[in-house]
């Protein structure tokens, strides 16, 4: 948990230096630096849910334990029971499932464009770059 924190706090430093070191702050540089933000809290939020999906397959293999218990001691009641735990926690890690896919997805979506809008920051530095070498 600790070197998490640390990571992510390298990292925004590394993001704000990047942005302070920019010598000319165009909207390009600005675009990628808006979109790498973006990226980390995908990358948070995609590990979150993956922690809660660990979280919600885990209290289901708990609750299929205890049904079998239950079961092999002939408590009816407990059965019920239990099979209702077990068919609420079964949904519960369908949607967290579903939100971690939705989630990776979006990060998919966002690594793209940020690899889309640092193609054209470097293009177009590149042609900064080439007109100030012409005009000397």
């Amino acid at each position: 948990m600790m070197r998490k924190m640390l990571f992510g706090i390298v990292a925004g430093l590394l993001v704000f230096s990047v942005g302070v070191r920019a010598e000319d702050n165009d909207s390009a540089d600005q675009k990628v630096a808006a979109d790498k933000a973006k990226v980390e809290s995908d990358i948070k939020t995609v590990n979150a849910d993956k922690a809660k999906v660990k979280a919600a397959h885990e209290q289901v293999v708990d609750d299929r334990q205890q049904l079998a218990k239950d079961r092999a001691a002939h408590d009816k009641t407990a059965v019920a029971a239990d099979k209702a735990k077990l068919a609420a926690d079964r949904t519960t890690l369908k949607a967290d499932f579903a939100q971690e896919q939705a989630d990776k997805k979006q990060r998919r979506e966002d690594r793209h464009e940020l690899s889309k809008d640092r193609r054209a920051d470097h293009r177009e530095d590149r042609k900064d770059h080439l007109e100030n070498h012409r005009h000397k």
